[in-house]
């Protein structure tokens, strides 16, 4: 009879769990399929990105077209599948930095204070311009749309399943037949 000592006892248990862990075919096919999700994970993030500079850029060249179409009270596009409209008007803004007009005032104090810290508030004012933002959205898109598809799905994986259920019933049918021939029933 052997004696194992404690660590060849832990030794041979943590053997054997990894044998174990490692003969789990789910846990292999978990593994790999958590790669293969990584790996279309990369590639998708990668197109999303190529698509997102092809969006922009047609984002771009159809802002002005909209902006310019506003000015006729036309305020979208509508092919056969997309409404193309304008979700905010973009504008300008004006900005006062008021830091650089303190820091500029308190060196350059005199009898004209008042005078001077109004000039150099009109000095520092900044126009920014707020760019339109447009939206798109697929003809028939919304809730009733959804919920029509939804329930199309829903049906046709029923009639998938009664399908199945049909062909499995045949089957059986067809080994008892075989099993049993109407001659041996009693």
């Amino acid at each position: 009879m052997t004696v194992l000592t404690r660590k060849q006892l832990m030794d041979m248990i943590q053997e054997e769990i990894i044998r174990e862990f490692q003969m789990d075919k789910s846990i292999l096919e978990r593994v790999d399929e958590f790669g293969e999700l990584s790996d279309e994970m990369d590639k998708v993030k990668k197109s999303l990105d190529e698509m997102k500079k092809k969006y922009e850029g047609l984002e771009d060249e159809l802002r002005p077209l909209l902006e310019e179409l506003s000015k006729y009270n036309q305020k979208s596009i509508q092919t056969e599948k997309f409404l193309l409209s304008i979700k905010r008007f973009g504008y300008e803004k004006e900005n006062v930095k008021y830091k650089e007009v303190f820091e500029q005032s308190l060196t350059k104090v005199n009898k004209n204070t008042k005078k001077l810290l109004e000039d150099l508030l009109q000095s520092t004012k900044t126009i920014t311009k707020v760019v339109t933002s447009i939206g798109v959205q697929k003809i028939g898109e919304g809730f009733f749309t959804d919920f029509v598809n939804n329930v199309k799905k829903l049906i046709n994986r029923l009639v998938g399943n009664v399908k199945k259920s049909s062909d499995d019933m045949d089957d059986l049918i067809l080994i008892s037949k075989k099993l049993f021939p109407k001659d041996t029933l009693v």
